[in-house]
């Protein structure tokens, strides 16, 4: 790509016996926000620890503007990091910590001085400059945290979950004014989370991560609607995933499952009839039939309500479990209750029942 900053091929990582990165190559875009999502040991941190060079990979490369940086040290690659702690100086005031890297680089006064202006600015903490880290919110040092990183001008931003320490309010406050200054500054960011409400809201893409390997890579609708695998679908949005069989009825293409059948868009090669297949659905697309009409049949088994989504938990004839969700709170089906359950063919992805290796 012609504006590609940034280029891992084929990174991989051991520690001891323990295989943390297998082969992950990636291409971020000037000005591109980018999310590594996944959950605690999936190789995140790790992948961001070699792209500013505090870690070596033992093999592949990491190109930075067209320029092989693998085997250069830190200080010779232009990016910046955010760490969930801040990591700012406790002995030293705001605009200290803003400009030390300018001072490191041999910057003169006024020209830190007005730097540091900036980016205080930037952030919307004018006239913070003689504020002490501890006389500051949780929020308004990650503020200060992020103008020292970006004060520094580097080519691209690494974030290591910066907002977890943050309480909800204030994470999803952050969330929006990080991704205005993202695109003010048209700064590459890669970023570090395990929230996937946070990485649908701010990327551009997403990278998805298992066990050192990205299980997919794509826009936030591709991610949701779209997922390549049964992890990535049960992972982002936490959908449904029905392992049945193939199934031509009527001329239509459907699943059969759990002792009903349900209708799924056709892919563009058709496995054989009674072939194994699984099919995600997201919970908010599941839809409710009456007992006895053609459908899944299931129990529901309970209902609870949290942020704004009643939730229907449903127990298959199988003994497996799909979930239902509705806006409100006003919902007519009680635990116990026999329904049966289908959905828009258009909203069933047949997904690969693997991760990737």
């Amino acid at each position: 790509m012609s504006d590609a900053i940034l280029e891992l091929r084929d990174i991989r990582k051991k520690f001891k016996d323990n295989e943390v990165l297998r082969g992950i190559s990636l291409t971020a875009r000037q000005g591109e926000f980018i999310t590594l999502l996944g959950s605690s040991g999936c190789g995140k941190t790790t992948t961001l620890r070699i792209i500013s060079g505090l870690e070596t990979a033992d093999s592949g490369q990491v190109i930075l503007e067209g320029k092989d940086v693998t085997d250069e040290v830190p200080e010779k690659r232009n990016v910046n990091t955010i760490f969930q702690n801040y990591a700012l100086f406790p002995h030293m005031n705001v605009g200290a910590n803003i400009g030390y890297g300018l001072r490191i680089k041999g910057k003169k006064k006024p020209e830190i001085r007005e730097a540091v202006r900036e980016a205080l600015e930037l952030v919307q903490l004018p006239g913070y400059e003689n504020r002490m880290p501890n006389e500051m919110s949780g929020g308004q040092r990650q503020r200060i945290a992020i103008a020292r990183a970006v004060v520094n001008e580097p080519k691209v931003l690494l974030l290591d979950e910066p907002l977890g320490a943050l309480d909800l309010q204030l994470r999803r406050q952050m969330q929006i004014e990080l991704k205005r200054l993202q695109k003010s500054l048209g700064i590459t960011f890669i970023y570090i989370t395990h929230d996937q409400e946070e990485a649908l809201s701010m990327s551009d893409r997403i990278a998805v991560m298992k066990n050192g390997v990205f299980q997919q890579v794509g826009t936030p609708s591709e991610i949701y609607d779209h997922p390549k695998n049964s992890y990535v679908a049960s992972f982002v949005g936490s959908a449904n995933v029905l392992r049945g069989k193939a199934l031509i009825k009527d001329g239509e293409f459907r699943i059969a499952y759990a002792g009903g059948t349900a209708p799924v868009a056709p892919p563009a090669h058709l496995p054989e009839e009674g072939a194994p297949i699984a099919v995600a659905v997201r919970s908010e697309y599941v839809d409710f039939l009456e007992a006895g009409e053609e459908g899944i049949p299931a129990v529901v088994k309970e209902k609870s309500f949290s942020a704004g989504m009643l939730r229907i938990a449903l127990t298959l004839d199988n003994g497996d479990e799909i979930v239902a969700s509705r806006h409100g709170i006003d919902f007519s089906l009680a635990p116990g209750d026999r329904v049966a359950f289908t959905f828009a063919k258009e909203h069933a992805v047949i997904v690969e029942d693997k991760d990737e290796e």
